[in-house]
């Protein structure tokens, strides 16, 4: 075998080369052969030790990065989730934890790149497994080895492995903040969205229904133990409709102002029916609706959830573009 087509070989240089094998104009037998070698790789990893563990996550990476899938492909990300799962063990010397800690999100981002927020797929599943496993690990991260780890990455991966990324996504993993993630699932649909304090976010737009859209938002953080969306279309210029929706588990608390005047309703969702689910439904239907008297008047349970939020009324504020 040539050497250049030896995955081994080839692996043992870029760990001291300046660039990688280009293997997308290689014949598809050389590409699968590296395939097969990561594959083969991947499967050894728990029976190794941190050095070596770390190493299989890293000429992942290269292969990956190196063109050893074609570019639809996506049946890598399960190999480096198992990679960096196979980091998380017991025999962890302190000294590199830092290493450890540093590389891990550098893989963590690349597996996010490529997972929806919102939605749960397979490529979701495979960043999820792998930050609950080595999450505890990422508080050692050291931005000196996440500028190291991420040399020969950037043009296959781009921005996901700019430094700053990474970090980014490893402050998001340790912190576990389900508003920080709602914020970016809902920018990757396109909604302008932003966050006022820990409990609430602020969605801007045109929308002939802005409770369905608070409700959406409001789903992608109902993991959060309260949390209220607004959904605005112009009402700081006073003209615009606007909702306020706020989840306390199992309480849904809806203010719709579609017209002057704002309309309260609350729903208790049971079982696995959720703010999420109800979105996809694309209405409250499937929700026990609870009875309060006038729907114009603010009942106690919307007044506690308000206070509870810090907020004095439900009337999104304004806010500066």
């Amino acid at each position: 075998m040539a050497a250049e087509h030896d995955p081994e070989v080839a692996g043992a240089e870029a760990s001291s080369a300046a660039t990688l094998p280009d293997l997308r104009q290689a014949d598809q037998d050389v590409r699968r052969r590296y395939r097969r070698w990561v594959e083969r790789l991947v499967a050894l990893a728990p029976q190794l030790g941190p050095p070596e563990r770390m190493l299989v996550v890293r000429l992942t990476l290269w292969t990956v990065a190196a063109g050893a899938w074609p570019p639809a492909h996506t049946d890598w990300l399960p190999l480096l989730s198992r990679a960096v799962r196979a980091l998380n063990r017991n025999d962890l010397p302190e000294r590199i934890e830092p290493q450890v800690g540093s590389l891990a999100p550098v893989a963590l981002a690349v597996l996010r790149s490529h997972a929806p927020r919102y939605e749960i797929t397979p490529e979701t599943i495979a960043f999820n497994e792998a930050s609950q496993a080595v999450g505890h690990l990422l508080p050692a991260v050291d931005s000196a080895y996440v500028t190291e780890y991420t040399t020969l990455l950037d043009t296959a991966f781009g921005p996901a492995v700019d430094p700053a990324a990474v970090l980014d996504v490893a402050s998001d993993v340790v912190q576990d903040d389900p508003l920080a993630d709602a914020v970016w699932s809902l920018a990757e649909k396109g909604r302008d969205v932003h966050r006022h304090g820990q409990l609430l976010l602020h969605v801007t737009g045109r929308f002939s229904n802005p409770a369905l859209v608070a409700l959406e938002a409001v789903g992608a953080a109902e993991d959060a133990p309260l949390v209220g969306a607004w959904a605005d279309s112009g009402s700081g210029s006073g003209g615009g409709s606007w909702a306020l929706v706020v989840w306390r588990r199992p309480d849904l608390v809806v203010v719709d102002a579609r017209r002057a005047i704002p309309l309260w309703r609350h729903y208790r969702l049971t079982g696995l029916v959720g703010p999420r689910a109800l979105a996809a439904q694309r209405g409250f239907e499937s929700a026990a609706s609870g009875n309060h008297g006038p729907r114009n008047l603010p009942f106690e349970l919307a007044q506690q959830v308000l206070l509870d939020l810090g907020l004095v009324g439900p009337r999104p504020p304004h806010c500066e573009p």
